[in-house]
């Protein structure tokens, strides 16, 4: 039996992991209990980056995988600052799963390793690397090895289609390309996660396979309001005189003329190119770099250039102006050079890094607090993630002013990134919404059916016999979703609102002790080694015994509560999908929160009205109750799974029948 089934991680409540993790981990659990079909082996996960994916990569194959895990990325520097993390050969106190309180058993780890080819040139390599596949438990590689054109790297010319069952895709908005396509046809593996920042992709391809999509949404605001990420705060070039000449005709445009005759993007290129502009744009950074400096001596610059020689000129006015900076460029920068810089700004040689576009996927620098953009950007996902680079908390022993957990995004405001702006903007606005709605939601679905968690409102003439074949909303109790109080939870639901968090508490006052325990042990080992009372092998095999012992007990007391843990987390996660589900739905439809348009058919009853939302959580309850004559606390995995598929059919009902907005 796979590792990943026999060895009983400490996910679930566990304070050492963000809560966004657990959920993410949770969101997985259900959607292949509920969904086991091959149909729905793809899946999606969204978090922002900085926010730990990196760590729902380690925690994802325990109680899902049967067997081997694949874990592939976009590229080499990304492909090693994962490893470091599952490094469980070289460096196991330093993999995820002991920092972070997961495995208890350091002899027992899963064994990891990192694939970059072989030489079939040099005897035995090949037999040598077959070896080392077969005997590891996660493989993480780069997608280059596995579709690469040279036939010994080609991990799909090595291994047979079954050979993994679970594989993790990170950056998945990479996903929709052929390479991956070509790995992911050949290996049949039965569940396939993708995670990502961004998703979507500026060709329009969806990374997407299925409607319930997402499983899991942590937003940039709920991350940034929980202290993971910087904040953001933007500066602008203001424009003064500006005039444009075009060469073909001689002739001399004012800002609004040249906007006008010849057009935004015609203008927005032009500022880019500009020197002067460009210039006042380092101004501004170094007005912002200064400032914050004298606070934090180590923040650092990111500049995002248009092409090659952009990149280069705006290298070298920075460098006029008094920095230390230097340029990275596929096209005059060997590959050699590329790491070399990196490496030098990672380590302070640098104040500013110029870039094309935005640095290599994976490359973390937590220590870059100015974004400044000297490209216009067309689509939400460049833009974003070269914003993201800026975003990795700063964390140091010493104190810190909250300034310098800002990251300022510096850029002339004729680039014509204001929508962009906006549009990143209402993240963090957004992250308060949906905490918000998914309390109020949370809290009428653990009603029994006849309460739903409504506030009863008077009637204004007499109450209808409900009639239980037609789906409309009750004429009895109202709801205005933003205002109505609670009454507490369900009398059915009182184990997952107080139980749960007992055991979760006991689970982790179990794996406490366990561990002060082996510390001791461990101390008592040294001491006894020390002074040549014992050997250092037979001190290894008492401690990896102890080990064992904590790690079994650990495992009995969570097969104990699995499946009361297993009915909160196929729950929960149900709150938090139908949560994301109901704000796509408002975000797409013509239909608002507040407006009272679906409650038009109770018009004519005298009754109070409720409002959009409040109609649709109701419906989608009364119709999950009709169907299914059960409350949400004792539903099983069909039950939800079957909740799902009602939900998304309720929406696009309500989206047929009430259109699109326009943009859309």
């Amino acid at each position: 039996m796979s590792i990943f089934q026999t060895m009983k991680a400490n996910i679930i409540g566990n304070p050492s992991l963000y809560p966004a993790q657990i959920k993410a981990y949770e969101a997985a659990l259900a959607h292949y209990e509920e969904f086991p079909d091959y149909e729905h082996r793809e899946s999606l996960i969204v978090m922002p980056t900085g926010s730990g994916k990196t760590g729902v990569m380690s925690i994802l194959p325990f109680g899902l995988s049967k067997g081997k895990v694949l874990i592939i990325t976009p590229g080499t520097i990304i492909r090693e600052t994962i490893f470091q993390h599952f490094n469980s050969t070289q460096n196991p106190e330093q993999t995820f799963w002991i920092k972070r309180n997961i495995l208890i058993e350091q002899q027992r780890l899963p064994n990891s390793y990192l694939y970059i080819g072989f030489n079939s040139e040099n005897k035995g390599e090949k037999s040598l690397t077959l070896s080392k596949l077969n005997g590891a438990e996660i493989i993480i590689t780069n997608v280059h090895k596995i579709g690469s054109s040279k036939d010994e790297v080609n991990l799909m010319n090595l291994l047979e289609p079954d050979f993994f069952d679970m594989i993790i895709i990170d950056e998945a908005h990479h996903v929709a390309a052929t390479m991956w396509q070509e790995a992911l046809e050949h290996f049949k593996a039965t569940k396939v996660i993708k995670l990502t920042a961004t998703p979507f992709r500026g060709d329009k391809q969806t990374i997407t396979t299925h409607s319930y999509d997402p499983i899991y949404e942590y937003t940039l605001g709920e991350a940034i309001k929980d202290g993971l990420l910087k904040n953001i705060v933007k500066y602008e070039d203001i424009p003064g005189e500006v005039t444009f000449f075009d060469r073909n005709t001689n002739k001399k445009y004012s800002l609004e003329k040249a906007k006008a005759q010849l057009g935004n993007d015609f203008v927005s290129r032009s500022i880019a190119m500009s020197e002067s502009c460009s210039k006042e744009v380092i101004k501004r950074t170094k007005e912002a770099f200064d400032t914050k400096r004298t606070s934090y001596p180590h923040h650092q610059i990111l500049a995002v250039t248009c092409n090659d020689e952009h990149a280069q000129d705006v290298c070298r006015w920075f460098n006029e102006l008094g920095f230390k900076a230097s340029y990275v460029s596929t096209a005059s920068v060997s590959k050699k050079d590329i790491e070399q810089r990196l490496n030098d700004f990672a380590n302070g040689i640098y104040d500013v890094m110029v870039s094309i576009q935005l640095l290599g996927e994976g490359y973390d620098n937590p220590n870059i607090s100015i974004v400044s953009l000297f490209r216009p950007f067309k689509t939400l996902g460049p833009y974003a993630q070269a914003i993201g680079r800026g975003l990795r908390k700063i964390y140091s022993e010493n104190k810190l002013n909250p300034i310098d957990n800002f990251c300022n995004v510096i850029y002339h405001q004729e680039l014509n990134l204001e929508e962009l702006w906006k549009y990143y903007k209402e993240q963090e606005t957004f992250g308060d919404i949906i905490r918000q709605q998914h309390r109020e939601i949370s809290e009428q679905l653990s009603f029994d059916f006849d309460e739903l968690g409504y506030v009863e409102k008077k009637s204004t003439g007499e109450k209808t016999e409900v009639d239980e074949d037609r789906t409309p909303i009750s004429a009895v109790q109202k709801l205005n979703v933003s205002t109505y109080s609670s009454k507490g939870v369900g009398k059915e639901d009182s184990f997952t609102a107080n139980g749960i968090e007992e055991y979760k508490k006991a689970q982790q006052q179990i794996i406490e002790m366990k561990q002060q325990e082996l510390k001791q042990f461990k101390e008592k080992m040294d001491d006894l080694v020390t002074t040549g009372a014992l050997s250092e092998e037979d001190a290894q095999i008492l401690i990896k015994s102890r080990e064992l012992e904590a790690q079994n007990k650990v495992n009995k007391n969570y097969e104990e509560f699995h499946d009361i843990v297993m009915a909160e987390t196929l729950r929960q996660d149900y709150i938090n999908w139908l949560n994301l589900k109901v704000e796509d739905f408002f975000k797409t439809s013509n239909l608002t929160k507040k407006g009272y348009d679906l409650n038009k058919n109770e018009e004519n009853l005298g009754v109070d009205k409720i409002n959009n939302i409040g109609y649709i959580i109701k419906n989608i309850n009364q119709t999950l109750f009709r169907e299914t004559r059960k409350h949400i606390s004792t539903y099983n995995a069909i039950d939800f799974a079957k909740a799902k598929e009602r939900s998304l059919k309720k929406f696009e009902f309500w989206l047929k029948r009430y259109g699109k907005k326009e943009e859309l």
